[in-house]
Formats: C-alpha cells, structure tokens, sequence
C-alpha cells in the first residue's frame, strides 16, 4: 500500500463532543480560518473526562457539512504549518491508531486549569501532557494560556515549558452576534445568564443565587441551560424564572431577549476566559461579575459580588443612556480584540499567508476526486452520463458452458510470485470462468487477469470484458479473505476459511477447485468443506515440500494423470483426494437419549444442580489460582466472529454496535464513500462501521481502518455466470452477518459523499442517516 499524505495550514486537535465553550471556540476559529484562507483539519483526540460514547457537538457536525473543516481520517501522515491543540486533558491518554504527524508549530490553547478547589485530583499533569504532545507531534508545544488566570496558575511551570508571552484569547464573530438595542426589552429589568446546567456553573449556596438572580417579581430572569443545580439548593424555583434547556435556541436569540448577563458561579471554579462574558458583550448586553474578569474585560463590565446586582441593574435601568453607553462599549471591545481580523493576524504570525483565497461567505464545499457536482444520475445510468447497460441488458449465461473452477489462495505470506497470475492464466486459457478467492493483501497481483480489479475506481463496459475474454479465454471474478485475518489465531483463521469456502461452492458451483499452496492443516479445512460436492481438487505446491499425510497425498493411479500447468520454476500441481460424503453430524449418544426420557422436572433439577456444582468448582478454582500461580482465563462457546475495528470516538469504541454497509454496484466510488461512513461513525459515537463490497475497495478500506468482507458486483456476475446474481447477494449477506454480528444492514448503489461535499439531493446520504437512526443498542 501506498503511504497517504494529507496537508493543511492549520490542524486542530480536540474531542470534538464537548458540548460547551471549548466547541464553541473551536467552531469559531475554523470560522475565522476559512474566511482568511487557511485550509483546516479536525483531529478528534477522545478525552479521558468524557468517557461515554457520544456524538460530536452540533455545532461541529455543522462546521464540517459545511466544508469549513475536514476531518482526518484515512491518512497515514498529516503534514501542517500549526497544530493547535485544545483542552490539555484530551492529551492524558491519547488513543493509538494516529496519524504521524509533520508540523511546524504546536501550540496548546490551555482552556483549563490544571486543579482548582472543586476536586481532589488534579484535571491533568502538565509535565506528563506535555511529553506525551512531544511524542505524539514530534516537537515541544508553546503552551497558550486564554487568559490571566490560566497563565497565573501555569506561572510555576514557567522554567519546564515554553509559553506564549501572550494570551490565545478566544474569538467571535461580532457581526454576527451583533444585536439592535433601541431600547429595554422589556417594562423591567430583564436579567439572564447561558451556561452548561453543571453545578460547578451556579453559585454554592441559596443567598448567593437569590442575590445574584432574584426570586422579585420587579425583576425577570431568564435562564438558558437549566435549572437543575440550582433547583437542588433552592425551595423551588421562582415563579419570574423562566428555564430554557442547554441549546434549545442559538444563544444569540437568547441574548436578545435580555438587558443584563449576569455570571456567577461556585467559588471553586476558575473560569479559563469567561467564553460567556463575551459573547454577551458582543450581543450588546451589559455583563456584571466577579472581579478576577476585570483583567480580561476591563471597563466593559461591572464588576462585584452576587449582593452587588440588584444596584447595578437599578442604576442602570433607570439611566438609558449610560446603559447604551455601557452596551457599546462592550461590543467595542470585542471587535478590538477578540475578532475573526485577530485570530487570522496571530495565525499568519506563526505560519504566514494562507494557501487558499479568503473565503467570499456561505458554504464550502470539499471536492472530491474523480466525481461530478450539480448533476444527478438516473438509477440506471453510468457516470459518465450514458445509460448503464445493465437495465434490460440480455444474460450471457450458456446451458453448455463448463463448470467454473475456484482458485483459492491459501498463502498467509506476503511473497510477491507471479504464482497466482499464472495459475488464473492458465484456468481462464481453457476458456473456463475463474472465481478466485485471495487474502486481500494479494488482490493487487492479479493484475490485468481480473475484470474486478481493474485499478482504483474504474468500470470496465461489458464489450470490453467480452473482447477480452474472446482473446484470453474465461471470465476472472474475484472475491478476497479479510485483512483482519492476519489478526486473528490460526484455528480462527481456518474456522473462518472453512465458513467462507462452504458458501464460495454453493455460490459459484465449480467444477474444479485449485489450492494454491498453503499449509497441510489449511489444505484439509478446504477438502473437508468441500466433503460431498463431487468437485475435483487439486493443489499447487513447492516441488520439495514435506512429506503429506497419508489422506493428503495424490489419488493413487492418478499419477499419469496429474496435469502440466505452465508454473513458475519450484512449484508443481497435484490432484488431490474430496470425500464423497457429506460430512454428517453423530446422532445422540445412549444417555443423551435416556435424558431426554426423564420427565421435566427431573431435567431442571438436573440442570439446576449440574450448574450449581459447576459454580461451586469456579469459585473454590477462583481461591486457589492466586496462591498457585495459575491464571484463569474463560472459555466460552463462542460464535467466530472477525474483529470489527472502531473508529477513535471515546475511550471504550470497540463495544459500540456493528453496522454493515453493503455496496452492490461497481459505479459507487471507494473513497469518498469510505470516508464518509467514517466520518458519521466517528462524529455520532453510535456504530462500528463494516462494509461488503467489490474488491477494489480494499486499499481504500485498510486507509481508513474499515473491516472489509468482498463479493463480485453485479456487473461481473452477470457477465461470468449470467444469472443467480440475487441469490449470490442474499448468501454473501448472511455469510457476512454470520461473522460480523451487524445490527443493522444498509445497502448502496450510488456514492456517498463526505461532510462538506455531499451534492444537493442528499440521497445517498440518507443511508447514513438512517444508520444514525437505527442505533437501538449501545454497550459501551
């Protein structure tokens, strides 16, 4: 496989499912990024804090179908200007399976502290996140405070890490959080406050709330975030509160239906910047609160202890110009200081000029390779506009054709002989169609001999396959084993080799089969799948090889008949021995069927007791290992299963619920499909993605870290066996669902894009979004 390098100006680093300040100042700066140019990546780093699945914050999932980011995934390397890193917890444990990354500045936004009064523990180790960013980019990262307090409470880490002289204040678009305000809102004070419903957000006791937000019917408070902290100090909620649930409406409408922001929270808490303070300052409403802001905010707003509110607001209320004043002043200071215009200037500062031009405002859209925009295609017609030929298209099968043969790849190495092209060569030069089946690192070596692995995304027409075969003989359909089997014990590899070649015989009914290579033990599992089918087998192997077991070795007055295949030098072919009988399964022994006499209540007795002894034995076991030095490890019956890999979403995915998405046309394209099943998985934390589909899909697959099973699209099917294609696709479905336990199966026949470049009907979407939908289980 190829090494896949992605490059942009600036890569942020986050976990992108935090619901509050942190994503908004996120979303903000990838605002202000795209409208100066710069192009932006979205590495999603789980935190340690959020230890649950869930989704991405709306916000994001908005700022990526936009196109104003794009998410990494499916890259090998990750080259940038600026790493801009987000949240130092996301740092504590970072998960494996990252790109390497390539960049020229890191700077870590510290938007936490590292303790404060509200818990024990300390939130992260500034020593130990700062190692761990060193090894994970490659170079020391420039701590950035976002404000006073933060830089205070890094002040004795000063000699161990390098900061930044000056604060990364957080941002806002001050256009649009900009509110008319020709007069109150109201016939009186109107008070108000936004936040997440922690009750780390409120005030710690019941005079504080009541001082800093009134139970006074002169006054009316508006609260969005909930009220469920408060509530659990107070009597009851006052009757002139009115509650509002976290983002139940943009919190800039919600500013516009107050005079006064009014933020105080628990003594403990130390507020990083205060993201709140200034989004009310930019919507025009007059802030009052604690006095460690004044440093960040100055003369904007009115500062004091919860008791100081009701004279600010009085005094206030009662004189509108000095209120008007006092609200301009506040959005003066946000456009001074915390704009888009400042956010692009420090980038440039770091990095320079931007790759791209700046953005002229509404929606980008990522382009997508070899795909075109604006136009829809018609269920049967290609993408290049002309009718797709399968709609009424005539079968090519033949009564008197012969048997297809099967070649399976038995080797689990990575040699690169031209054994398996020749052995296709030959079948397919006997005018004979060839289903192979191959692991999928050596799906590429068929080279030219495959109508199903033409190269990355192409398609060719049937007149082409025909020309073809007309010159080279039978058609080649092919099918891979999964990467994951090189992950799994040899007993799990053969269990699965024998499920799939029992489906790979009812599927195709070949005539012959032909083994390449492998081992004794591998070899076996094949026969003995294939007990019963009448199929002639034969083995290509090493002229010098060991000695084969006595059930293994050539058919006995067969040797003049062994035939002479044009092999590379050191390998020769051999038939090899199938049982005529089907494998059967023994019938009951006598004392199954003396149990099954007993009555019923005998058996649950029976039953009862049997268990109770067993766990009995487990626990006396459990008390006995430790002392003994024995490890004890459970055994259960379990179903085979391949390993299903997750996409980075929190610190347990691999017990999230499997979805399977099966493509069923060669005209779906691999990669923006892949990287947009990818990315739903990652940003709603709800599945494990799996994909059956055509086998040039596998590299494409391994980028992006997507278990893959394999099946011969329609198009080759038609064109090899001529009919049975529905049939094939139910069998290839259940096979799939036998090992990868799916609970839900979606199917596709047009290309999905990714976030930010999906087309206008959304239609291929709509299989993802109702993946999404259907996500009833959750284990993790």
């Amino acid at each position: 496989m190829t090494s896949r390098t992605t490059r942009f100006d600036v890569l942020m680093a986050t976990d992108c499912r935090f619901p509050g300040g942190n994503t908004s100042s996120v979303v903000e700066e990838i605002e202000a990024q795209h409208r100066a140019g710069y192009r932006t990546g979205l590495l999603h780093l789980p935190s340690p804090v959020l230890g649950k699945p869930r989704p991405f914050a709306p916000k994001l999932r908005t700022i990526l179908d936009e196109g104003k980011a794009e998410l990494v995934l499916g890259a090998d390397r990750v080259e940038a200007g600026l790493l801009l890193a987000r949240h130092p917890t996301v740092f504590s444990e970072p998960p494996r399976g990252l790109p390497q990354l390539d960049v020229d500045h890191v700077v870590l936004a510290v938007n936490q502290v590292a303790s404060d009064d509200r818990g024990v523990m300390p939130y992260y180790d500034v020593r130990h996140v700062h190692r761990q960013i060193e090894r994970m980019a490659g170079k020391e990262a420039t701590w950035a405070p976002i404000g006073p307090r933060v830089r205070e409470s890094l002040g004795h880490h000063a000699g161990t890490i390098p900061i930044l002289p000056w604060d990364w204040e957080n941002v806002i678009d001050v256009t649009n959080w900009r509110v008319d305000r020709p007069c109150f809102v109201a016939d009186r004070p109107v008070i108000g406050r936004h936040s997440r419903g922690h009750w780390s957000k409120w005030p710690n006791t019941k005079a504080d709330i009541l001082a800093a937000y009134p139970a006074d019917p002169r006054y009316r408070v508006r609260i969005l975030g909930g009220t469920q902290a408060p509530a659990e100090i107070l009597d009851r909620i006052p009757p002139n509160w009115v509650d509002l649930p976290f983002n139940s409406i943009p919190a800039r409408d919600f500013l516009a239906t107050i005079d006064f922001f009014v933020y105080f929270h628990h003594p403990g808490l130390i507020e990083a910047f205060g993201r709140v303070v200034l989004e009310a300052l930019a919507a025009g409403a007059v802030v009052v609160g604690p006095r460690y802001l004044e440093p960040l905010f100055g003369d904007a707003c009115l500062y004091g202890t919860p008791q100081d509110v009701r004279r600010h607001v009085d005094e206030l209320y009662a004189d509108w110009e000095g209120f008007a004043a006092r609200s301009q002043a506040g959005v003066e200071l946000a456009q001074k200081r915390f704009s888009y215009e400042t956010h692009a200037e420090r980038i440039a500062t770091l990095i320079g000029e931007p790759s791209g031009a700046p953005a002229t405002g509404g929606t980008s859209r990522i382009p997508v390779p070899g795909t075109g925009r604006g136009s829809r295609r018609t269920p049967w017609q290609s993408r290049s506009g002309r009718p797709d030929k399968r709609a009424g298209a005539p079968r090519s099968g033949d009564p008197e054709q012969q048997q297809p043969t099967l070649v399976v790849d038995l080797r689990w190495d990575t040699t690169d002989a031209p054994l398996l092209d020749r052995v296709v060569e030959h079948v397919t030069a006997e005018g004979v169609t060839c289903a192979v089946v191959v692991p999928a690192w050596r799906a590429s070596q068929l080279g030219e001999q495959a109508a199903t692995v033409p190269g990355r995304g192409s398609v060719r027409s049937r007149m082409e396959r025909k020309a073809r075969r007309e010159t080279r003989g039978g058609e080649v359909a092919v099918e891979t084993f999964p990467w994951v089997l090189a992950e799994m014990s040899a007993g799990e590899r053969r269990q699965y080799v024998a499920h799939r070649i029992s489906g790979l015989l009812a599927a195709h009914r070949p005539g012959r089969m032909v083994l390449v290579d492998g081992s004794a033990q591998d070899v076996r599992v094949a026969l003995d799948a294939a007990r019963g089918s009448g199929i002639e087998a034969l083995r290509v192997q090493r002229e010098i090889a060991p000695p084969m077991p006595a059930t293994m070795g050539p058919v006995a007055g067969d040797e003049a008949n062994v035939p002479q295949w044009p092999l590379p030098d050191g390998w020769t072919v051999a038939r090899q021995p199938v049982s005529a009988s089907p494998t059967t399964r023994s019938g009951p022994s006598a004392m199954a069927r003396l149990r099954r006499k007993a009555p019923a209540r005998v058996r649950m007795w029976a039953r009862r007791r049997m268990s109770g002894l067993r766990q009995a034995r487990l626990r006396l076991l459990e008390r006995l290992a430790p002392a003994s030095g024995v490890l004890l490890l459970e055994a259960s019956k379990a179903e085979l299963s391949l390993p299903v890999r997750a996409p980075i979403t929190h610190p347990t995915p691999d017990r999230l619920p499997i979805a399977l998405l099966v493509v069923t046309s060669t005209d779906v394209d691999a990669e923006p499909t892949l990287r947009a099943l990818a990315e739903r998985a990652q940003i709603t934390a709800g599945f494990r993605p799996a994909v059956l589909a055509p086998p040039e899909w596998v590299d494409e697959a391994v980028g992006f870290g997507i278990t893959l099973e394999t099946m011969v699209a329609r198009q080759q099917w038609d064109t090899a066996h001529g009919d049975g294609w529905s049939q094939y696709l139910r069998r290839r479905v259940t096979e799939t669902s036998q090992v990868i336990h799916p609970t839900m199966v979606a199917f596709v026949d047009r290309t999905i894009d990714p976030a930010g470049a999906a087309d206008d009907t959304g239609e291929p979407s709509a299989v993802l979004d109702l993946i999404e939908a259907a996500r009833t289980r959750r284990r993790a």
